[in-house]
C-alpha cells in the first residue's frame, strides 16, 4: 500500500500568516477593527425553514497527529449533522494516501451525496473542493479560480432544494496572496451576477483574517451577513479563515465553531456550522 505523504501540519501555514501580518501591519491603513463574535444564538423567522450548513477544510484527511485517517474525518462530518457541508482540501497531492478517492469514500462513509469539485486531477494529484448534501440536487456548476503561476483553485456551485425552493451553495478555497484572492473574489461575484437570482450561501476557507480586508468588504456588499468564528489553527484557534456568507433573502440565525477532542485532532482547521433560515416557496 502506498505510504501517506505528510508535511509539517503547523509550521508552514503559520509562517505564511506571520509574513502577511507583518506586511499588513506596516501599512498606514492596517486594520484595527474589532472582530465579530465567535457564536450567534437565534431562531429562524416564523414560517421559515431552518437549513443547517457547515464548512470545513479537512487537510486531506491528515490530522495534527500526522495520521491519514479518513474514517476519523467521516466521523466528524457525520457528527456535524448538517444538510449541506462544503469541504476543502479533499484528496491527495502533497499529503494523504495516493490512489484513494476521498470524494467517493466520504460519500459512502457519511451517507451523503458527494459532488466533487477537483482542482487537480492527474497522476500526481486528486484534490479540490466538495459539497456533501442530503438535500435534492437541482444544478451543479464550477467556477475556475486558477491564476497563472499559482496553485489551481476553483469554486463549486451546487443548487439544492430547501423548503421547496432552490438554494445556491458556493464552496471555495481562495489563494494565499491578497492579489490572488482579489481576482478570485471578482470571479465569484461575476458568476453570481451572471446567474439567476437565488438565495445564496458562499462559504469555505477564504484565507482572509483581517475583518476589513477589501476582499471581504466586496463580499459583504453582495452577501451582507457572515459567520466567521475563530477556526484556525485547530490547536489554538485565533484566525477567522473559514466563513459562511449569506445573501439578504436568507437569515443567518445561528453559528458556532465545532471544537471538541475529535475536531482538534482531525485537521488544522475547525469546522464552522450555521443554521440558515430559508423562506418557503410561494
Amino acid at each position: 500500500m502506498p505510504r501517506p505523504q505528510t508535511s509539517n501540519p503547523i509550521a508552514r501555514p503559520l509562517q505564511r500568516l506571520r509574513r502577511e501580518f507583518a506586511r499588513d501591519a506596516s501599512r498606514p491603513d492596517a486594520d484595527r477593527a474589532v472582530e465579530q463574535g465567535d457564536e450567534r444564538v437565534g431562531e429562524v423567522p416564523p414560517g421559515w425553514t431552518p437549513v443547517s450548513i457547515a464548512t470545513w477544510n479537512i487537510h486531506s484527511c491528515v490530522g495534527l497527529d500526522a495520521r491519514f485517517a479518513p474514517e476519523r474525518t467521516a466521523k466528524v462530518i457525520k457528527a456535524l449533522d448538517a444538510d449541506v457541508i462544503g469541504l476543502q482540501e479533499v484528496g491527495w497531492h502533497h499529503r494523504g494516501e495516493i490512489g484513494i478517492d476521498q470524494f467517493a469514500f466520504l460519500a459512502e462513509a457519511t451517507g451523503h451525496r458527494a459532488i466533487p469539485g477537483p482542482t487537480k486531477n492527474n497522476r500526481a494529484a486528486h484534490y479540490g473542493n466538495a459539497v456533501l448534501t442530503r438535500l435534492p440536487v437541482l444544478d451543479v456548476r464550477s467556477v475556475d479560480l486558477s491564476l497563472p503561476i499559482r496553485e489551481p483553485r476553483g469554486a463549486l456551485a451546487v443548487t439544492v432544494e430547501a423548503a421547496g425552493a432552490p438554494l445556491r451553495v458556493v464552496v471555495a478555497h481562495l489563494g494565499l496572496d491578497p492579489w490572488e484572492r482579489n481576482a478570485q473574489v471578482t470571479r465569484v461575484l461575476d458568476f453570481l451576477e451572471a446567474e439567476p437570482a437565488l438565495p445564496t450561501v458562499f462559504m469555505g476557507d477564504l484565507n482572509e483574517w483581517r475583518p476589513s480586508a477589501p476582499r471581504l468588504r466586496r463580499l459583504y456588499e453582495r452577501l451582507p451577513d457572515c459567520a466567521a468564528p475563530r477556526s484556525f489553527h485547530a490547536r489554538l484557534p485565533t484566525l477567522r479563515l473559514d466563513r459562511i456568507f449569506v445573501s439578504d433573502d436568507l437569515r443567518l440565525a445561528s453559528f458556532h465553531v465545532v471544537r471538541n477532542a475529535l475536531t482538534r485532532r482531525a485537521s488544522d482547521h475547525l469546522p464552522v456550522k450555521a443554521v440558515v433560515g430559508v423562506r418557503p416557496a410561494a
